[in-house]
């Protein structure tokens, strides 16, 4: 499949394409013409005379270019069952130009079996290098068994793309073609939104030039005021000299002295003249005080 990423680009796969070494030819009409040729010259006579020889040997150059064992060096029959000949000694029932066991017409089903598996498989996902590959041994196929124009292919021999392909083709097409209207509509919305917020930029009050250059001023050269203090160095442990303990709040109360013997005889003899005091009485409510009375004549006698 061939694509640059456009949808008006995507083209059918190989072998639906030129042919890099057949320019003018698809790899299918080579194909087409591989596999019809290698059935017609399967039939017996079909090549005889001074010129068996020839096709002998193009038949081999054929095969040797279609073929690819799975050892270098290793002849095995393609495909296993070998086919059995019809007429020993007569075309195409004779051995092979260069490979020990084979005949003309086991190599010639060999081309033709090579030929219809190529043409049918799927080839959406190839490589661009194993494609060219390919080309290259079609090309040489196709020039060792080419009878000319005495021999044309008919158009019954000739196949078309699979529907299959066709389908897949239009699905990535119908893709791409999504993919791009979405991008498309997203590069639009973004170029509405830059407008937008240039207009946007435009409309707003701008500052005046003065206060402007002010303060780029003001933040380029910050003032001595603004500059911020430099803090104080602390002391280590070691500079730091230990706090000396407050005083007391109260000084101690001094002892009192002790009383001499006269002036306790004294105390005891007041306090036996003294008559017993009376228990206090509980103390009532405090009420609204009333306005003491002036003091009138002198006191009774």
């Amino acid at each position: 499949m061939v694509t640059n990423g456009n949808p008006e680009e995507v083209r059918l796969p190989w072998p639906d394409v030129e042919c890099q070494a057949r320019p003018g030819e698809t790899a299918r009409a080579l194909l087409d013409y591989i596999a019809w040729i290698a059935k017609e010259m399967r039939q017996l006579g079909f090549h005889g005379g001074s010129r068996r020889e020839e096709w002998r040997r193009r038949v081999h150059q054929a095969y040797a270019a279609l073929f690819v064992p799975p050892v270098p060096g290793y002849g095995d029959p393609y495909p296993p069952d070998v086919p059995p000949p019809r007429n020993p000694g007569m075309w195409p029932d004779i051995p092979s130009a260069a490979v020990p066991g084979m005949t003309v017409r086991h190599q010639l089903s060999v081309i033709g079996h090579l030929a219809i598996q190529l043409r049918d498989k799927d080839w959406m996902h190839a490589r661009r290098g194993e494609t060219e590959v390919w080309d290259s041994r079609l090309a040489r196929v196709r020039a060792a068994l080419d009878h000319g124009e005495a021999k044309p292919m008919p158009e019954e021999a000739q196949t078309s793309t699979p529907a299959a392909t066709i389908k897949a083709i239009e699905s990535i097409r119908s893709a791409r073609a999504e993919k791009a209207k979405r991008r498309a509509a997203q590069e639009r919305a973004a170029k509405r939104a830059a407008k937008k917020a240039a207009k946007a930029a435009k409309e707003a009050p701008k500052k005046p030039v003065g206060a402007t250059k002010a303060a780029s001023k003001t933040k380029a050269k910050p003032t001595a005021e603004a500059a911020p203090k430099p803090k104080k160095a602390t002391k280590t442990k070691a500079e730091t000299k230990p706090k000396a303990k407050a005083p007391a709040k109260k000084a101690a109360a001094a002892p009192k002295k002790k009383k001499t013997a006269s002036k306790k005889a004294t105390a005891k003899k007041t306090a036996a003249a003294k008559p017993a005091a009376k228990p206090k009485k509980a103390a009532k409510k405090k009420t609204a005080s009333k306005p003491k009375k002036a003091p009138t004549g002198s006191r009774k006698k």
